[in-house]
């Protein structure tokens, strides 16, 4: 075969698949945001209905009365938990993951595959033990008590990843920062950190996912004060069924903080995740 054709044939195939995986991908969300603007009775017809006309009455329900109040607490809940946990995570990670990859301390492998195997218990069996913790100390139903886990949860996957980050870093750079008079935690915050920026990025992008899209601990944890966006989700299912419309407006609310902060960080994420893959 003529390899002029067969390259046109390969650019073909590979558009083909990228569109496929493109479709894959953003069907989901735009199923879910369809929901959220069809009529109440399209939303459930079946065979589903492309072509309607658009209403925001689901959104007007959720915001109308106190369901706004409790969607506008459960909105602050879920940033305030994410965002705090997020920062709490770096400041711990940031700093073990440095020790690991440079410092080398005696049994640091095994430490690593101790970090990984933490990360990989399942979170519904702290559930109860952590139930009855916060109980006694009287912080259920606050932030607090889905800060803690979510911390405890992101640190492990927050240290492994910076370990492979800061591996790529060349080990000159800290070594030239401490030769100028830097000592190593000075030459850490002024020199490795910003180079970091695109590894600090991606992990909290994949960090803070855990803490926003999380219902394990939301759920029986909060129930007023505390309560967050995916515990309004899950309150959707009523005794006639699930309300799929105000169901698709909420998610559609969850959704759209993470697609902006990942719109704007997009460049450091995919430097960070290549950069991230070289070593580890």
């Amino acid at each position: 075969m003529n390899p002029s054709v067969v390259r046109l044939l390969e650019k073909y195939l590979i558009g083909l698949c990228v569109i496929a995986v493109i479709l894959f991908t953003v069907f989901p969300l735009a199923w879910i945001i369809l929901t959220s603007v069809k009529p109440a009775n399209i939303a459930v017809s079946y065979p589903p209905r492309f072509f309607f006309t658009p209403t925001l009455e689901h959104y007007g329900l959720l915001l109308s009365g106190s369901g706004g109040e409790v969607l506008g607490k459960a909105f602050i809940n879920s940033i305030l938990t994410t965002g705090i946990s997020m920062i709490v995570t770096l400041l711990v990670a940031c700093p073990a993951a440095y020790s690991l990859s440079r410092l080398k301390p005696a049994g640091g492998a095994a430490i690593v595959v101790f970090i990984i195997g933490v990360r990989m218990l399942p979170p519904i069996v702290l559930v109860v033990p952590l139930f009855r913790i916060f109980q006694s100390w009287g912080i259920t139903d606050t932030q607090t008590a889905l800060i803690i886990p979510y911390v405890g949860l992101s640190v492990p996957l927050a240290t492994w990843m910076m370990i492979g980050f800061f591996l790529n870093l060349p080990k000159e750079l800290e070594e030239a920062a401490m030769i100028d008079g830097c000592g190593r935690i000075k030459a850490f915050w002024h020199v490795i950190l910003p180079l970091a920026a695109p590894g600090l990025a991606a992990t909290s992008i994949f960090t803070g996912l855990l803490a926003w899209n999380d219902l394990v601990f939301s759920l029986p944890l909060t129930t007023v004060d505390a309560v967050t966006l995916p515990v309004i989700a899950s309150r959707m299912r009523v005794e006639e069924g699930v309300l799929w419309g105000q169901l698709g407006a909420v998610s559609t609310i969850m959704i759209i903080p993470v697609i902006l902060l990942t719109f704007f960080v997009q460049r450091h994420i995919v430097q960070g995740i290549a950069s991230g893959a070289v070593k580890g």
